[in-house]
């Protein structure tokens, strides 16, 4: 039974393996033989999160004979992933089990290729959690610094205080929420949002501050017209930077 049912299987993607259960062996009245293996051990997978928070990971377990060759065994089309999904940890995470593929896996190109059966679970991220906490305050930062072109010209002090106060809880906010993040060597959709929304609060600062110069100067008329130019441009640079995200 072993040289015929057991094809010596073994998981390619483990991080090690803990424990190999005994083999079981069974036959049903019509003399089919069913040959059971149950491993367990600790399992790893490298998640792509570029499109991080609104991204989707597919966590797949691989299978494959290191003795015989595809044409000499085929796994079961009844093949399927038994998982109680309703336990994996991670909260916001929906989780989706997929249906087996059978491959050819080969350790290098042109290789002597292995029969390969790879279960799979499609773990898609709840990006709810992360607009309250990122694109709400994000957005009421940029609010504050729209805000600014709203005050009279010659409101020195106020102008200039909420000014600095939008670049100094910008700064706060972005490294308190990049720390919270994976440290990898790629920009996420979450970074790419703050890294355009602090563009955008760097150039409002820089007309509030020629708004404040051309003030002193005694070109109140100059520095009104600007500041009602970006209060328009304001609301459709923040529409760019929330297409520029999505798009990229």
């Amino acid at each position: 039974l072993n040289e015929i049912w057991n094809p010596r299987l073994t998981v390619i993607n483990n991080r090690g393996l803990d424990l190999l259960l005994p083999e079981v062996a069974t036959v049903d009245r019509q003399g089919n033989v069913i040959v059971r293996q149950r491993l367990a051990g600790r399992l790893a997978v490298d998640l792509e999160l570029r499109d991080f928070p609104f991204d989707t990971q597919r966590l797949t377990i691989e299978v494959v004979s290191y003795q015989y060759a595809p044409a000499e065994i085929i796994f079961s089309a009844d093949s399927e992933l038994v998982a109680r999904l309703d336990t994996l940890g991670g909260d916001a995470w929906i989780y989706e089990a997929l249906e087996p593929e059978s491959y050819v896996y080969r350790l290098s190109e042109g290789g002597r290729g292995g029969a390969g059966l790879r279960f799979g679970i499609e773990a898609e991220r709840g990006a709810a959690y992360y607009i309250f906490t990122l694109a709400l305050p994000m957005s009421l930062i940029l609010f504050l610094a729209w805000m600014v072109h709203w005050l009279p010209v010659d409101i020195i002090p106020a102008r200039t205080g909420m000014a600095s106060a939008t670049v100094f809880s910008l700064i706060a906010f972005g490294v308190s929420f990049r720390l919270t993040l994976p440290r990898i060597a790629y920009l996420t959709d979450a970074d790419r949002f703050v890294l355009y929304s602090t563009l955008l609060v760097l150039v409002s600062l820089a007309v509030t501050l020629v708004t404040i110069r051309w003030t002193s100067n005694d070109r109140k008329d100059a520095a009104e017209r600007l500041a009602r130019q970006m209060r328009l441009a304001f609301p459709f640079l923040y529409g760019l930077v929330v297409l520029l995200t999505i798009a990229t």
